[in-house]
């Protein structure tokens, strides 16, 4: 039975090296394979939330267009698109405080456990807020 103040939010779910991301899909303005073209604004999910020197491979490639709040735009190429899901507000348990001013600065919000699996919540706007200005106008990949 759905409660009287139950938020559902859409999220994109995505896995990269075996960590598991989701963003709210009210970010996006568009979702496409990634077909190999180097292109100014796109970038690699694992070059801005910094995986370290951890050998990143891309099985699975997809563009995410994320919408920006003064309305320019960056593309985001993510790893091993899962599917789009419904999910309620309830579910989703805030960052605790202690770890909350590092997880922001990488746009990690939220945590969500989805069959068995920690899934860490996504803000594509604060983590562009939080990023160098060079994410906006990134050279050629």
């Amino acid at each position: 039975m759905k409660e009287k103040d139950d938020i559902r939010l859409a999220l994109l779910l995505f896995s990269i090296c075996g960590v598991h991301f989701a963003v709210d899909t009210e970010q996006l303005t568009e979702i496409i394979e990634f077909n190999g073209a180097n292109s100014s604004n796109l970038l690699r999910f694992h070059e801005i939330i910094d995986f370290g020197n951890l050998s990143v491979v891309y099985n699975a490639p997809t563009i995410l267009s994320i919408k920006t709040l003064n309305n320019d735009s960056y593309r985001v190429i993510i790893d091993s698109m899962e599917e789009i899901a419904d999910f309620s507000q309830n579910d989703i348990r805030l960052i605790p405080p202690l770890i909350e001013p590092f997880t922001l600065r990488c746009g990690i919000w939220g945590v969500l456990i989805r069959k068995g699996q920690m899934v860490l919540l996504l803000d594509f706007y604060r983590l562009l807020h939080e990023k160098p200005s060079r994410y906006v106008s990134s050279p050629e990949i």
